[in-house]
């Protein structure tokens, strides 16, 4: 009996002790359940096409509509495209993300839009307050399904080249080869995520075209009678390939242009992001002037590491302009670059991001915040998806150091003129 007696219960206490426990743990299973449940309500789906890229937004997302540059240049690249949508055949239909937009819409935004800026009559806050009543605003989703863009920069490079190989000039710059071929996948049904693909016949079968590494290492090309120039840098060609057209200084000769022709159809893959992948370079750090400086540093990699990119694109020598991929001469600093499966091609937008300000010896002190009208009249193969841009900076020293450095975030618009029922 003294057992029993002495053989302790559960006090009421203890019991509540316990169910409150058990309630902490439901509680914290469900905070759980509920903080995963709202990460994926919160999570963007990803960008398939032009119909998710872009979102009609009120006019309030931009703020002050100012433009920080002269209206001149903007008058000239918004008659480019213009020109462009009236080359057009009058059945061409672009996708501003939910809506699909006829040439003659697009021409007539413009229209518009240059009759708004060229009007000496009104002030600017009056210019600003028309283009809000007349145009219907678009954003791009960015990069995160909630509007950041990724902004970097390109320019017009000027190299130094000979027509014959000669002394220190001993890398070719090639011409498009006549063995390339192009195939429209889209006669082939809309499987394929390209559109087009590039390669070469060997035998009866298309093989993907010759990598960089074959074309400048194992000489591919060489001995068929494509070499246009002969080159003292093979950084300096690399990095004329990936601004896609620049100047060159023909030694003994002129100064001509020399324009995309074209390119292997191989994958770009970034060297910037291997040096920051191999720690060669801090990703902080990391721009083509921090690019061109490890490469000088280090001459016996300069092959390994520029071959990371089999990306290889070809030119032409003219007399013009640099063009853009809808065929009209680039603008400096009101020419972008966007990825063209999801962005209306020559469409007039708006960009806010941050600009340089640089000091008499052209470096960088800081950055500043901008708004600017932009025609969207370029393309390139680092640029992919909504979240990207590469706006070009003209030609100069300053335009290098712009483009060379340029890794802001951002958010792009595009402008369309209301339909009035």
């Amino acid at each position: 009996m003294m057992e029993a007696k002495n053989k302790r219960r559960p006090s009421l206490c203890a019991s509540s002790e316990n169910a409150r426990n058990g309630s902490l743990q439901v509680i914290r299973a469900l905070t759980a359940l509920i903080v995963v449940l709202l990460l994926f309500s919160c999570a963007r789906p990803p960008v398939t096409g032009p119909l998710d890229a872009l979102r009609p937004v009120p006019w309030r997302k931009v703020g002050t509509l100012h433009d920080d540059l002269a209206l001149r240049d903007l008058s000239t690249a918004a008659q480019r495209s213009l020109e462009y949508y009236r080359k057009s055949p009058a059945s061409s239909v672009f996708q501003v993300g939910p809506h699909q937009v006829s040439a003659a819409e697009m021409s007539e935004t413009l229209e518009t839009f240059l009759s708004i800026i060229g009007d000496e009559t009104l002030a600017p806050k009056e210019k600003a307050e028309r283009i809000k009543r007349n145009f219907s605003l678009y954003r791009s989703v960015g990069h995160d399904g909630r509007g950041n863009v990724l902004f970097t920069g390109y320019y017009s490079p000027m190299i130094s080249c000979a027509l014959k190989e000669q002394g220190m000039f001993r890398y070719p710059l090639y011409k498009r080869p006549d063995d390339i071929i192009e195939v429209d996948l889209a006669q082939f049904g809309n499987t394929f995520r390209k559109n087009r693909l590039f390669g070469r016949l060997e035998g009866k079968k298309v093989v993907p075209y010759y990598t960089r590494e074959e074309i400048d290492h194992q000489k591919a090309l060489g001995g068929k009678g494509l070499e246009l120039l002969w080159c003292a840098d093979p950084v300096d060609i690399f990095m004329l390939q990936i601004q896609g057209s620049g100047k060159v200084d023909i030694v003994g000769g002129d100064v001509v242009s020399v324009l995309y022709n074209g390119q292997n159809g191989q994958p770009y893959r970034s060297i910037g992001k291997h040096l920051i992948d191999i720690n060669a370079i801090p990703k902080d750090e990391m721009s083509m002037q921090a690019i061109r400086k490890y490469l000088s540093d280090n001459p016996g990699k300069i092959y390994e590491i520029l071959n990371r990119n089999p990306s290889y694109v070809f030119f032409r020598i003219d007399t013009g302009p640099a063009i853009g991929s809808i065929g009209v001469p680039v603008t400096g600093g009101r020419t972008i670059a966007t990825d063209s499966s999801l962005f209306p091609k020559g469409a007039l937008g708006i960009i806010q991001t941050e600009k340089p300000v640089m000091n008499e010896e052209g470096e960088i002190t800081e950055w500043i915040p901008f708004t600017r009208f932009v025609l969207n009249q370029d393309t390139g193969g680092a640029i992919s998806g909504a979240g990207r841009v590469d706006l070009f900076w003209g030609h100069g020293p300053e335009a290098e150091t712009a483009a060379g450095y340029m890794q802001q975030e951002g958010e792009l618009f595009f402008l369309v003129k209301k339909r009035h029922e």
